[in-house]
């Protein structure tokens, strides 16, 4: 599988980045860089570092704007979780890197035809490309977000997990965009589900490969704060997930769902709403039309991820650190 990888450039984006860069079944071919944990470039400097300890430093690297594409939240940047460089505080020295010469969404609209675009940071860069190029989306391959929850809450705000929170407005227009098939959201509902426990972290410290030994300090800054939603209090890797999903079909499955963010400015800003009344009229039998104008709702069709494999998740993560 060919990937653009556009991401925030936080922790669980190294991790993501990481695992594709180490992995047989992904060809990494093209990062782009947005603002969410970190601003764009910084989040294009900790990508690039990423990519060139793991041995791909020739990938180009965009960078996008730092402004979202619409009204957002109050929200501050998740400098608890992710520390203020993107990376946990640990130190890491950035490589060097030239950023290619055209901002992220343009290089997306002209340079990601055939590929699968993952993306785990707000949807800025996309939306934008879709805004040059409104044909852009039918030209990829395929198209999996970290971002949305369906049933499990949010965690930036009440309703609306942090990706969609920090742009609703580009979340909604990629939502809505003409994408060749459904495209995934690996929301909290199964990120959430997936985490590392103490088994993964006691490998982490031994440090037996170049990803185990970069990522030590990040995900120990990670795991203090950004354990805080799972139920069992094990660390969650939210970015990785989607990775891993883009490359493993049947890794996270769920039903196929309309899917819509909210960009109302209230209550429920920013959170993706799935119109889950399709699947309670198909077990009921029930037209919907008898029951109002069920079928005239805004979004785009999206397989929604309800359920997550997650011995195999911790597999691959023990697999990326030498176990």
């Amino acid at each position: 599988m060919r990937v653009a990888f556009d991401s925030d450039g936080g922790v669980d984006d190294a991790a993501a980045l990481w695992w594709a860069c180490q992995s047989p079944d992904v060809e990494v071919v093209a990062v782009t860089a947005c603002a969410g944990n970190v601003g764009a470039g910084r989040a294009a400097a900790n990508l690039a570092t990423v990519l060139a300890a793991a041995g791909h430093g020739g990938v180009p690297v965009a960078v996008g704007a730092d402004e979202p594409v619409g009204p957002v939240p109050a929200l501050r940047r998740a400098a608890a979780i992710h520390g203020t460089d993107g990376l946990g505080d640990a130190g890491i020295e950035d490589a060097a890197f030239v950023a290619a010469d055209v901002p992220a969404p343009s290089f997306l609209a002209r340079s990601t035809d055939g590929l699968t675009v993952v993306a785990t940071g707000p949807l800025t860069n996309l939306a934008r490309a879709i805004a040059i190029d409104p044909d852009w989306p039918r030209r990829v391959a395929g198209l999996v977000v970290m971002g949305g929850s369906a049933r499990a809450g949010g965690n930036a705000r009440p309703a609306a997990e942090a990706n969609f929170a920090h742009d609703p407005t580009a979340a909604a227009i990629v939502a809505e965009a003409p994408w060749p098939a459904p495209p995934l959201m690996v929301g909290l509902d199964v990120t959430l589900q997936a985490t590392l426990t103490d088994a993964e972290f006691d490998l982490l410290e031994e440090r037996r490969t170049p990803a185990a030994a970069f990522l030590s300090g990040p995900l120990r800054f990670y795991r203090r704060r950004g354990s805080t939603f799972t139920p069992t209090g094990d660390c969650p890797c939210h970015d990785l997930v989607a990775m891993i999903a883009a490359a493993h079909e049947g890794f996270v499955t769920g039903p196929e769902l309309t899917m819509a963010v909210d960009t109302g400015g209230g209550a429920a800003w920013g959170a993706s709403i799935v119109d889950f009344r399709e699947l309670a009229f198909a077990r009921a039998g029930v037209d919907p039309d008898e029951l109002g104008p069920a079928r005239d709702v805004a979004g785009g069709r999206w397989r929604i991820g309800l359920d997550v494999d997650v011995a195999r998740f911790r597999a691959e993560v023990r697999a990326l650190f030498g176990g």
